[in-house]
């Protein structure tokens, strides 16, 4: 699935950049991005694990953002959207603190672990309006492939599972949604404010000694993006 994203990303500005008929314009953005991950995890299973007592929480992360956006007709461009891969906070989430030990269940809150994501996003965009407008509101439909691929236990987190874990998590491939407005500074320069989501979910493992334990995690995202465009 992976190749087959990316292979489609590929194909798609391909076919803008080699045909002259139909691409107007490319337009390369570049900018920062919040990411709100607004994440839900299950309750960690497995051997030596209290039932329904820890969790865990995604936290906030900002980021380069950069995308490429080439123009279809006046109306439609594909754009793939990319960025600075940020790496997140794990904080961990004391479900029940009678289920766990004192010294555990004092770590509410504390990083347990750090999660670096690659998620290209491969857009259809709509904008509103025509080539003259100054302002052009947009919406677009893509498909979001999130890699997890790099990731850290911290001590906390050790801790807690009982000596040195391991993490691993599944990737993910989902429909996104963005929504956003471009407005012209002058001659090729633009500015593009934009909110998207997508849906991600994945499958925590962890491995302490060859004891595993899992989670399902699920994304509800909300990425706010400012950026500067150049059109060429």
């Amino acid at each position: 699935m992976k190749h087959t994203l990316l292979s489609a990303a590929v194909i798609a500005l391909a076919l803008g950049a080699s045909s002259n008929a139909l691409a107007q314009a490319t337009t390369i953005k570049l900018g920062f991005a919040n990411i709100a991950p607004n994440s839900s995890a299950s309750a960690m299973s497995g051997p030596f694990t209290p039932v329904d007592a820890l969790s865990l929480k995604v936290q906030d992360r900002s980021t380069l953002f950069f995308s490429v956006a080439r123009e279809i007709d006046q109306h439609w461009e594909a754009e793939l959207a990319l960025g600075a891969p940020p790496t997140h906070d794990v904080t961990v989430v004391v479900l029940n603190p009678a289920a766990v030990p004192g010294s555990v269940a004092a770590l509410d809150g504390a990083i347990g672990a750090r999660v670096r994501q690659v998620a290209p996003t491969l857009f259809a965009n709509y904008r509103f309006g025509d080539s003259n407008s100054q302002i052009r509101p947009f919406a677009g439909l893509g498909v979001n492939y999130t890699v997890f691929d790099k990731t850290e236990s911290t001590a906390v987190n050790d801790a807690i599972n009982g000596g040195p874990t391991t993490l691993k998590l599944k990737d993910s491939v989902g429909l996104a949604l963005q929504l956003g407005v471009t407005a012209k500074l002058g001659g090729p320069w633009s500015v593009t404010g934009a909110w998207s989501t997508a849906q991600v979910k994945t499958k925590l493992t962890t491995n302490t000694y060859g004891i595993e334990r899992t989670a399902d995690i699920t994304f509800h995202p909300s990425v706010f993006t400012l950026a500067v465009g150049y059109s060429f």
